[in-house]
């Protein structure tokens, strides 16, 4: 059976996201005692990096009439207090709006230990929040970017936010950010993502294209205007769609590559549904990273992991 993605194309952003998830209501699985949403706030000082709280908005709108219990936006984030940066990208203004809890597992929570890949292929510890990892239902509500290891970063990726601060260089293979070398993090990087899939996927995929970053991403990059929203159950697919969308073979991305091979999800574009906008519609080629032919390496590295 083919996976389902949605896609829509508008000139309001939250109303994407929502008419999205409309698109695919019969396929979701909402589980009524918590929801769980995970945006991005890699850098709050950098809003075009961040989730933008009209995304937020648009999963809400979906989910208002849903009698859900408990509605968290959760993210490990940096910051002097437990909420400076979703004070800084206006999350705090969905408290009222929706009802809603702001979670900071950095500041909040218990930890569960994991393991991750370092460069030498040895296993190293790695904590995890554990009100992430114990939700039944997590929604990733991700930014279509260019990535300066794996070529783009979307919803999948995004999941990296459920481990404590500290830990999340581990998941290039190193210990610190003076350590990292590109091709050793362009073997490395994919397959940890693959341990994160393993241990606490998205159970809904949302991606926020309305306004993507392209170029030196995630962080330096540029804005790109799209005006699309994409969702789906399988976040390999809706990670696919998103690279095609940008431009990019989902084929060449390391991850999804494996995601597709491993069983994950479906990266192949033929085993893949599209409802709503037709992708041929949206197609709109992002400018890659500066680094991007190093970062397409991996196939010489790591053909499979099977």
């Amino acid at each position: 059976m083919k996976s389902k993605v949605a896609i829509v194309k508008g000139d309001n952003r939250r109303e994407n996201i929502r008419q999205a998830l409309e698109l695919i209501k019969d396929d979701l699985v909402i589980d009524k005692h918590e929801v769980l949403l995970k945006p991005n706030c890699l850098q709050s000082a950098v809003p075009l990096c961040c989730t933008h709280v009209d995304a937020l908005r648009g999963v809400l709108d979906f989910l208002k009439d849903k009698h859900i219990e408990s509605t968290l936006i959760a993210e490990t984030c940096r910051g002097s207090e437990k909420h400076e940066s979703f004070k800084m990208l206006n999350y705090t203004s969905l408290v009222d709006e929706y009802d809603v809890t702001l979670f900071n597992p950095h500041f909040e929570d218990e930890w569960v230990e994991g393991y991750l890949l370092n460069k030498h292929y040895q296993e190293v510890k790695a904590k995890f929040s554990k009100r992430i990892l114990d939700c039944k239902c997590r929604i990733s509500v991700a930014v279509a970017k260019t990535h300066d290891t794996v070529i783009i970063t979307a919803a999948w990726k995004n999941m990296m936010g459920a481990l404590a601060l500290e830990d999340k260089i581990k998941m290039h293979g190193c210990n610190s950010h003076s350590e990292r070398v590109l091709i050793s993090e362009v073997e490395i990087l994919p397959q940890n993502l693959v341990r994160i899939a393993k241990l606490v996927p998205p159970h809904i995929s949302v991606i926020d294209g309305f306004v993507g970053m392209e170029g030196d991403g995630p962080v330096r990059g540029t804005e790109k205007k799209l005006g699309v929203a994409i969702a789906s159950k399988d976040f390999v697919s809706a990670d696919a769609v998103c690279a095609k969308i940008m431009g990019f073979d989902p084929k060449e991305i390391s991850y999804l590559h494996f995601g597709n091979e491993l069983g994950l999800g479906k990266a192949d574009l033929d085993e893949i549904e599209i409802i709503g906008e037709p992708l041929e519609n949206v197609i709109n080629p992002f400018i890659p990273h500066s680094r991007y032919e190093t970062h397409k390496k991996w196939i010489e590295l790591v053909p499979s992991l099977l």
